[in-house]
């Protein structure tokens, strides 16, 4: 892993890789990495994020592993009440759901992010693509920034010759994420313009 990314996001994965290895060694799968925090790993640190969204079905287990490590309950007025905080990191972390992407992401692309005796596990950037599309879709006026970040995804995707896209399996992603709405031609599009280079 490259020294492009900030010292706390690289001290959280270290945290939550530990954990994610005691929720495995208790018999559960292997927690995976969403969301913004997986953004933020594939865009090189271009894209910060204070919230790492993990997916398991062991989320009392993960939780518990975690406050073991320094993350604690937020409290006191204004503070959100789902979750974990580690104050000194500022990085909060949710369990989102019990299957990667509701179960339509395929399992067998998950990849690991490499920490030398450990890994967080990391949807693959088609998924992460489909994912910020979904919720540009939902809500294009109140998330335009999921469209930024799906096309420079793709634009990260397409420079990579050692694992190349599977356009295939992302128009599939996309159409199914934005319930139709967007497809693959409308992400190479933006990701043709002039302001997305």
């Amino acid at each position: 892993m490259t020294n492009t990314y900030r010292h706390e996001f690289l001290t959280a994965l270290r945290l939550l890789a530990e954990a994610f290895g005691e929720v495995e060694a208790a018999g559960w799968k292997r927690p995976i990495l969403v969301g913004g925090a997986a953004v933020e790993f594939y865009t090189g640190g271009e894209v910060v994020s204070g919230d790492f969204d993990v997916v398991t079905a062991a989320q009392h287990d993960l939780e518990q592993a975690l406050l073991r490590r320094g993350f604690e309950r937020p409290s006191g007025p204004g503070m959100l009440m789902r979750g974990l905080l580690h104050r000194e990191l500022r990085i909060g972390v949710e369990v989102v759901s019990g299957t990667l992407f509701d179960g339509n992401a395929e399992e067998t692309r998950v990849g690991l992010i490499d920490l030398g005796s450990t890994g967080v596990p990391i949807p693959a950037i088609e998924d992460m693509i489909a994912d910020r599309l979904g919720q540009y879709s939902s809500n294009e006026a109140g998330h335009p920034e999921m469209l930024g970040q799906a096309v420079r995804l793709y634009q990260i995707a397409m420079s990579r010759l050692e694992f190349p896209l599977d356009r295939e399996y992302l128009s599939r992603r996309i159409e199914h994420e934005t319930s139709g709405h967007y497809g693959l031609e409308f992400l190479i599009e933006r990701a043709n313009e002039p302001d997305h280079d």
